[in-house]
């Protein structure tokens, strides 16, 4: 998922959708999946040379994704789908009526980790993979991104706005996928909480090793966990949402401190920071508040 924080920002994506050629190429590509730019210029009645400027166009916005298979001739570009979902915060709000952090993903406050785990340096990992203890080190803190199974992490978040406020809205986003395991049957999972509150749980994006995430430094082998999803979670009075879709009926009412927010999976996830993955973003938090009168 592609989130736009402001409908400025959503300008040169909305400009590369804003034309019939280009919606008719989106559609074909997914309503085959995935197809060459050969088949997509026939289907579309146009040449190679018209339809280049189109495809880097979508392709400049991260809409589409070109890879190359072997052709009869050579190799052949293929174009595939490279966003699910587009959030667009189309409302701006005043300076006072939100706040947003970032919280680096390396530093929680307290975790659990077993098996199947890691920690991304710059340079190397943090350590050894596959060793819980080094999660207890305190040079996890600069890590750019992690992975673990069947752990938790914990993490503090920042103090409320003072009294006089009333929060209308939470709302976490982060890029995250579930960790592949011999024998995996079933989608990953990973559950939310404020503080001692079960917020709800959703299906984690697959782990994905296609290709070389956006961002992974030079000597982080495709081997690894590449890159996840753009997600975003939110609690406000009606419920807690996962991109959009309620999850479950904890409401703002029932949280009271919002002293610290966990993620936990018994399937395994992999978190990605803003120098890992696809997406330049830690852990964003965002309080949105109105004024008492």
């Amino acid at each position: 998922m592609k989130h736009f924080s402001d409908l400025k920002d959503a300008y040169t994506l909305c400009e590369a959708i804003g034309s019939q050629v280009r919606m008719d190429i989106l559609e074909q590509i997914l309503e085959h999946r995935s197809v060459t730019l050969s088949d997509l210029a026939k289907n579309l009645h146009l040449s190679n040379s018209a339809l280049t400027p189109h495809i880097k166009k979508l392709e400049s916005v991260g809409l589409i994704r070109l890879t190359e298979e072997p052709g009869k001739r050579g190799t052949a570009k293929l174009a595939s789908i490279a966003l699910d979902k587009i959030l667009i915060d189309v409302a701006t709000f005043l300076p006072e009526k939100a706040q947003s952090f970032q919280l680096p993903v390396g530093q929680y406050r307290a975790c659990t980790a077993h098996s199947r785990c890691a920690l991304v340096g710059a340079t190397g990992f943090i350590g050894e993979t596959d060793e819980p203890r080094y999660f207890t080190y305190p040079e996890h803190a600069d890590c750019l991104g992690l992975w673990l199974s069947d752990g938790s992490l914990t993490y503090t978040l920042p103090t409320p706005p003072a009294s006089g406020t009333v929060i209308s809205e939470i709302r976490f986003h982060f890029e995250l996928s579930a960790v592949a395991t011999a024998g995996d049957t079933l989608p990953g999972r990973v559950m939310f909480y404020i503080d001692n509150e079960l917020l709800g749980a959703a299906t984690l994006p697959p782990e994905n090793r296609d290709r070389k995430g956006a961002l992974c430094p030079d000597w982080f082998d495709r081997v690894y966990p590449q890159y996840g999803s753009l997600k975003t979670l939110s609690v406000n009075a009606r419920g807690c949402f996962w991109d959009g879709i309620k999850i479950s009926e904890v409401t703002l009412a029932r949280l009271s401190d919002l002293k610290t927010f966990t993620l936990a999976s018994k399937s395994g996830l992999a978190l990605f920071g803003k120098n890992l993955g696809d997406y330049s973003t830690d852990i964003g938090y965002t309080i949105e508040y109105d004024r008492e009168e």
